[in-house]
């Protein structure tokens, strides 16, 4: 593990599977929508925070990694975060419509 971190692009890849992994998830329960909405609500609850550190790790160690592939997972991280970002501020905006 202490070898795991200290690689800086193994840390920013990881990070950049799980948070595809986790918007796949989040995706696809709201297009299923087999779930009722209390579920898909604690599922949020969950998920988000997770999302939110994860990239946020992976934006971080995105600093540290030397050579050509620092610009793009820089900006991969930093969409990701601008997506979730987005995400939280509709969430917060229409919560007031929903019945």
């Amino acid at each position: 593990m202490e070898k795991f971190f200290k690689d800086a692009l193994k840390v920013s890849i990881a990070s950049l599977v799980i948070s595809i992994t986790l918007y796949v998830v989040l995706i696809a329960l709201f297009l299923l929508s087999v779930v009722t909405a209390n579920i898909f609500g604690t599922v949020i609850k969950i998920i988000v925070p997770i999302l939110t550190l994860v990239t946020i790790l992976g934006f971080i160690y995105s600093f540290f990694i030397k050579g050509k592939q620092k610009i793009p997972f820089l900006t991969l991280h930093f969409v990701s975060l601008c997506a979730l970002s987005f995400g939280i501020y509709l969430a917060v905006s229409f919560q007031g419509f929903a019945p």
